[in-house]
């Protein structure tokens, strides 16, 4: 039994010995690999920006707001005439409408105090169906944007830090992001909300893909404000360092 066991044995050896021979040029290709694989991996940590940034709800409010008269019927003696229509501009003193009271015979004008464009909606909610709104738009040039964020992180906010806002009715993947800087902090807390102001690059509102977009009476959308911009190599030995 041990004289049919001695052959394997050496053909064993023999197998190892092949089998350990790894050619020298693998050695050299593997470890150029693992070289450049270094390499690729230093210059991505070391250029690929990872900032750190706070989440916020934006406010972007035109400075001419809309002005509206509501008209309503409460008595039966009450009758209006409408003035304006639908698309209709105006301009400051006009009358949109007079009211008239059967009882008394007297008449009720009703003065535009801005200039715009008149829109009329019909009725007020589901038990006011036969009201209406009329609604004066001033054309606006000009917006305020207020930025709303929680206290995690809230003392890092500083003038001058850069935002970026996604509008609700604008969708970002469509029309691109507002980009701004923060312009004052409020010192106070309203709603336990800190509270702050963009001011954007242009007077304008124009988006990161050079989109402009209408100045509309209120839009609100979320905001990220960018602390620092600091690269994955700076995160990682930023404190060694």
């Amino acid at each position: 039994m041990p004289h049919n066991q001695q052959p394997l044995e050496i053909r064993s050896n023999e197998m190892e010995e092949i089998i350990g021979q790894v050619p020298h040029w693998i050695v050299r290709w593997g470890i150029c690999v693992l070289f450049s694989v270094a390499i690729i991996g230093i210059v991505i940590i070391r250029y690929v920006r990872y900032p750190d940034i706070i989440a916020a709800k934006v406010l972007l409010q035109a400075k001419q707001q809309p002005g509206k008269v509501t008209v309503r019927r409460v008595d039966a003696s009450q009758e209006f005439k409408l003035l304006v229509g639908e698309g209709q501009m105006v301009v400051k003193g006009d009358t949109l409408l007079v009211r008239s009271d059967t009882k008394t015979g007297l008449k009720y004008p009703v003065i535009t105090p801005m200039a715009g464009k008149i829109y009329i909606s019909n009725g007020i909610d589901n038990k006011n169906t036969l009201d209406y709104v009329i609604w004066v738009v001033p054309k606006t040039s000009s917006f305020d944007i207020k930025i709303n964020y929680g206290s995690k992180g809230a003392g890092n906010v500083r003038v001058g830090q850069q935002v970026k806002i996604d509008l609700y009715d604008y969708p970002n993947n469509q029309y691109g992001f507002l980009e701004g800087t923060i312009s004052s902090i409020l010192p106070v807390q309203l709603n336990d909300l800190h509270q702050g102001y963009v001011k954007l690059a242009s007077a304008k509102l124009i988006t990161s893909n050079r989109t402009e977009l209408p100045i509309l009476p209120t839009m609100q959308g979320d905001g990220e404000i960018l602390l620092n911009d600091r690269s994955i190599f700076e995160r990682i030995f930023g404190s060694l360092l």
